[in-house]
C-alpha cells in the first residue's frame, strides 16, 4: 500500500492511492509522538499475539499432550440393588388348623383305615381247650422260635402269622379226624409279640409289649408317666404336649395330647395297635429338624437368629430330587400343624423374604414328585422317628459302656 504525504502549516495531509482516502495528520511533536506510537503497537501485535488467542493455544496444547484420564471400572458400575425385605415376595403361609370336632372326626377315620387284626407271633402264650374233651387242652403255652405250638392228637401246629380264627380252624379241622365234631377255643394270655413304643420326656421311655388292650393313657402310665424337671426349687413337667404326636404305620393320628392329658378329654384316648410309636417332645431342649431330600438329615440344635436359608447347610447339601422352590417349615404339633412354603431359589436371589425357625420346627425339602402335604407328612414322620430312635439308641449305648 502506497501513501502520498503533502505538508502545509497547520500539519501534515496523508493520502492513501488505493483508497484514495486523504488523511490529515497533526504536525509537530503530536504527530511524531502519534506516528511512533502507531508503530510500536503494529510491532508488538506482530511479534506479540492476542492473550486469547495464548490461551486458546494452550488448551489446545494441554489437549494434545495430555492423556485421558479415565475412572477405574468399579466406578462406572452401578452400585448393587438391595432390595428392601419389605418388597420381597413373603412366604406363603397356610395357618388353617382343625377344630376340635374336625380333628375327631379325622382321627375316626384315620383309625378305622388303619385297623388291622392282630396275628400271632413268636413268643405269645396261648391255652387252648376242647369242649367236652379236658385231656386235650393246653394252658399257657408259648409259640415256639420256629412259630410252632404243640398240641395233643395232632402235633405241632403252625401258630405264628395267623389269627386266632385261623389258628382254631386248623386245630378243629385235624382234630376231626379223632374228635367228633370239636369246638375249639383259643385263648391268648400274652401278646409278646406286638409292641409300642414310647420315646422323649417320660421316666421310662422304651419299647413295650402290648399284651392287653391298652389305650394312649394307659401306656403313657406304664412309662412311668410324664418326666419331672427342677425348676426354682420346684417340679415342673418337662414334657411339651403341644408338639407331642403318635404315628401309626407312618401316619400321624390327629390327637390332641393338651386335651387329653390337660383337660382330660378322652374322646383322644384311642387303643393302641401293634408298631404304634408315641413321641413326648421336651419342653426345655430346643432343637429344629431338618429332613426330606437333604444329604445329612438330623436333629440340630436351635440358636437364636437362626434362619432357614442359614440352617439349611448344617445338612450339608441337597439331593437331585430337591424340590428347593417349595420347601416346608412345619410349626406346631404334627397332627394339627402350621404350614410356611417358602421358594428357596428365590430367597437366595434375594426376592424371597427367608423365615427365622423357632424351637421344634420341622424344615422339610421335598422331592419333586410330591405335591400333597399328606405325602409328605409319611415321608416326615418316618425320618423323625429314625432320628428319635438313633438318639436313644446312642445315649443307651453311652450309659451302659460308663
Amino acid at each position: 500500500m502506497r501513501v502520498e504525504q503533502y505538508g502545509d502549516r497547520n500539519g501534515r495531509l496523508r493520502r492513501n492511492r488505493a483508497s484514495g482516502a486523504i488523511v490529515a495528520e497533526p504536525s509537530g511533536s503530536e504527530g511524531r509522538q502519534a506516528a511512533l506510537a502507531r508503530t510500536a503497537w503494529r510491532r508488538a501485535l506482530g511479534l506479540f499475539p492476542p492473550a486469547w488467542l495464548l490461551l486458546a493455544l494452550a488448551l489446545l496444547a494441554g489437549c494434545a499432550t495430555t492423556p485421558r484420564q479415565t475412572p477405574p471400572p468399579y466406578l462406572d458400575e452401578p452400585p448393587p440393588l438391595v432390595r428392601p425385605e419389605s418388597l420381597k415376595e413373603p412366604p406363603e403361609q397356610i395357618t388353617r388348623r382343625l377344630t376340635t370336632e374336625e380333628q375327631l372326626a379325622e382321627l375316626a377315620r384315620v383309625v378305622a383305615e388303619t385297623r388291622v387284626m392282630p396275628t400271632l407271633g413268636k413268643g405269645d402264650v396261648l391255652s387252648i381247650s376242647v369242649y367236652d374233651e379236658p385231656d386235650l387242652g393246653i394252658a399257657s403255652v408259648p409259640i415256639r422260635p420256629d412259630g410252632m405250638v404243640s398240641f395233643p392228637l395232632i402235633g405241632d401246629v403252625a401258630a405264628a402269622g395267623r389269627s386266632v380264627d385261623e389258628l382254631t380252624a386248623t386245630i378243629s379241622e385235624r382234630l376231626a379226624r379223632f374228635v367228633i365234631a370239636p369246638r375249639v377255643a383259643v385263648i391268648v394270655t400274652q401278646l409278646n409279640s406286638l409292641n409300642y413304643t414310647v420315646n422323649g420326656e417320660v421316666t421310662k421311655p422304651g419299647v413295650y409289649p402290648l399284651v392287653t388292650d391298652v389305650r394312649l393313657t394307659q401306656a403313657i402310665a406304664h412309662a412311668g408317666g410324664f418326666k419331672q424337671g427342677q425348676f426354682r426349687s420346684s417340679s415342673v413337667e418337662v414334657a411339651d404336649l403341644s408338639t407331642a404326636f403318635i404315628a401309626r404305620e407312618g401316619r400321624v393320628l390327629p390327637v390332641d395330647f393338651t386335651r387329653l392329658f390337660r383337660q382330660g378329654d378322652l374322646r383322644f384316648d384311642i387303643e393302641l395297635q401293634d408298631g404304634d410309636y408315641i413321641s413326648i417332645p421336651s419342653g426345655l431342649s430346643q432343637e429344629v429338624y431338618i429332613v426330606g431330600e437333604v444329604n445329612k438329615p438330623a436333629q440340630f440344635a436351635f440358636r437364636e437368629d437362626m434362619p432357614m436359608s442359614r440352617s439349611l447347610a448344617l445338612a450339608e447339601g441337597f439331593t437331585r430330587e430337591a424340590d428347593l422352590s417349595r420347601v416346608h417349615i412345619v410349626r406346631g404339633a404334627l397332627s394339627n400343624p402350621s404350614l410356611i412354603v417358602v421358594n428357596f431359589k428365590q430367597v437366595l436371589n434375594g426376592n424371597a423374604q427367608d423365615v427365622q425357625l423357632e424351637p421344634n420346627d420341622i424344615v422339610y425339602v421335598p422331592p419333586t414328585y410330591l405335591s400333597q402335604w399328606s405325602q409328605m407328612l409319611n415321608q416326615i414322620v418316618p425320618t423323625i422317628t429314625a432320628i428319635q430312635t438313633g438318639i436313644i439308641l446312642g445315649n443307651t449305648v453311652g450309659s451302659d459302656g460308663n
